[in-house]
C-alpha cells in the first residue's frame, strides 16, 4: 500500500509564481521587473523575490501563507453515522473517510505546518503535539494557505489522506456523534 508523505510546500508549483522573461525592464504596480526576475502575483501587487528569499520554498512575505495556520477538526456528523461505522468495523469492513459523512467539531490557530506537525508526531504523541485529545476516527486538517492536509486518527497512528472532501464536511451540520 503506498503511504502518503508530506512534503514542504515548493514554490515552483504556485500558480502565481512567475518569472519576468522580457528583454527590457518592465515596471508593475509594486515592482520593478527586469529580465530573469522571479516574482508573485498572489496578493494585491506584484512582489519580486529579493536575492536573499529563496526560491524554492515560499518566503517569509508569501501572500497566501496563514500565520498562524488554521486547524480544524472532522468528525462524524451524528451518532447514526458513527454506530455505522461501529458496525462495519464489527465486520471488517473498513471504509476511507469521505466529506459526506463528517461535519466541523472544532477549529482553531496551530503555530505547527502540516511539515512540521507530522515530523513532531513521529517522536511525540497527539496530544503533547496538539495541546487537546482528538478521537480515533476523527480527521484532523492544517491549512498553511498554500496547502491543506489531512490527517485521519488511528487507533494504531496518524495517516495521511491523500484526498478529503472538505468542501462537503464544512457545509454539513454537527450534531455530535460521541453522544453514545
Amino acid at each position: 500500500m503506498h503511504k502518503e508523505e508530506v512534503i514542504r510546500y515548493r514554490c515552483n508549483i504556485c500558480p502565481y509564481r512567475k518569472i519576468y522573461w522580457g528583454t527590457v525592464p518592465k515596471k508593475v504596480p509594486g515592482a520593478y521587473l527586469t529580465p530573469g526576475t522571479t516574482y508573485c502575483e498572489g496578493g494585491k501587487k506584484v512582489k519580486a523575490f529579493k536575492g536573499k528569499d529563496r526560491k524554492l520554498y515560499p518566503p517569509s512575505w508569501c501572500p497566501r501563507m496563514k500565520v498562524p495556520a488554521e486547524y480544524r477538526v472532522y468528525d462524524y456528523k451524528d451518532a447514526n453515522v458513527w454506530y455505522l461505522h461501529q458496525q462495519l468495523r464489527a465486520m471488517d469492513a473498513h471504509l476511507t473517510p469521505s466529506g459526506c459523512e463528517y461535519a466541523i467539531c472544532a477549529e482553531g490557530h496551530t503555530e505547527l505546518t502540516a511539515h512540521s506537525f507530522w515530523k513532531a508526531i513521529e517522536e511525540d504523541s497527539l496530544f503533547h503535539v496538539m495541546g487537546f485529545y482528538i478521537y480515533p476516527d476523527e480527521i484532523l486538517e492544517i491549512d498553511d494557505g498554500l496547502r491543506p492536509y489531512f490527517f485521519h486518527i488511528t487507533e494504531a497512528g496518524v495517516n495521511v489522506l491523500g484526498y478529503f472532501d472538505c468542501k462537503t464536511a464544512k457545509e454539513n451540520p454537527y450534531r455530535g456523534s460521541r453522544s453514545i
